[in-house]
């Protein structure tokens, strides 16, 4: 939690213009501000307040406030307020069944398009995604498992979905904040990662991406 006394501007931390787009500039900034906890659920965000903080003018910060709106962090209340919105219980199981499907996904895309040094590297994530949920590390399970998801999208070859999960990123960052290994897990999550592992190495997209979805809980009849 950060200390909502200190300015604006020192909460936000050094700015400096770079080659990107000012506004997708500001979009990472506050997001990430968001997502750290430095601008609080609930705490309101004036453009003009941000503006003067970063000492740009205030149309980049409206575009950026705009965006962060849709993708779920900002909420308006026109002639109201601009606030960060709040992670309810709901957001979090939400997110969690987002996340198992659209992994799955880029799964089974990476699969198809990845050379055979690249599964190499795929399957080293989840070797230490293995040992690190055998030792019920949480906070090493959840950098893993990101960084995995991370490689596999960035290996789907996919414009389209690269550029989605990309827009959501910021909101899954903060809705799982602070999500930890489910006690009594470990064991089920070690044998999900060790069937899809292999699932892998054999080349069976199909059958890695439904120990994927077991392992998150989501898209699996249990019946069958």
């Amino acid at each position: 939690m950060t200390d909502t006394n200190l300015s604006l501007d020192a909460r936000l931390g050094p700015f400096t213009v770079e080659g990107m787009a000012l506004a997708d500039q500001i979009f990472d900034l506050v997001g990430s501000a968001i997502v750290d906890g430095v601008l609080e659920p609930g705490e309101k965000v004036n453009d003009k307040e941000v503006a003067a903080a970063l000492g740009i003018s205030r149309t980049p910060v409206r575009e950026a406030l705009q965006r962060l709106t849709w993708v779920g962090l900002v909420e308006v209340s026109p002639s109201r307020y601009t606030r960060v919105t709040q992670v309810t219980d709901d957001d979090v199981l939400s997110t969690l069944e987002h996340i198992g499907m659209q992994a799955s996904t880029a799964l089974q895309f990476a699969m198809r398009r990845m050379s055979a040094d690249e599964l190499v590297e795929a399957v080293s994530f989840l070797d230490r995604m293995i040992a690190a949920s055998r030792a019920d590390d949480s906070d090493a399970l959840m950098a893993e498992s990101q960084a995995f998801i991370g490689f596999l999208v960035a290996k789907s070859g996919n414009p389209v979905f690269i550029r989605m999960m990309s827009e959501t990123n910021l909101l899954v960052a903060r809705n799982l904040r602070h999500v930890r290994q489910q006690e009594g897990s470990a064991a089920m999550r070690a044998e999900c990662f060790e069937e899809m592992r292999n699932a892998m190495l054999l080349g069976d997209a199909d059958a890695a991406e439904r120990w994927f979805r077991t392992q998150h809980g989501v898209g699996v009849d249990t019946a069958l």
